[in-house]
């Protein structure tokens, strides 16, 4: 049941970023290079914390298969 509300919550994610994006730059509030480069910036941000948390919990070494 977890994965099912889990699946649901992402594709609805996944829906509301695109209907953010159209409404930016379908009403031109924002040039698409100042809107890529933001989101670039933006998803890098968010990346890093989660990248050092998973790196200091050893997370990322318990798989059989590394990557």
């Amino acid at each position: 049941m977890t994965t099912v509300i889990l699946t649901a919550l992402t594709l609805t994610a996944f829906a509301a970023n695109s209907l953010l994006c159209r409404m930016a730059l379908g009403n031109e509030l924002i040039d698409p290079v100042s809107f890529t480069t933001l989101r670039l910036a933006s998803g890098a941000l968010a990346l890093f914390p989660i990248s050092r948390i998973i790196a200091e919990s050893g997370a990322g070494t318990k798989t059989r298969h590394p990557w």
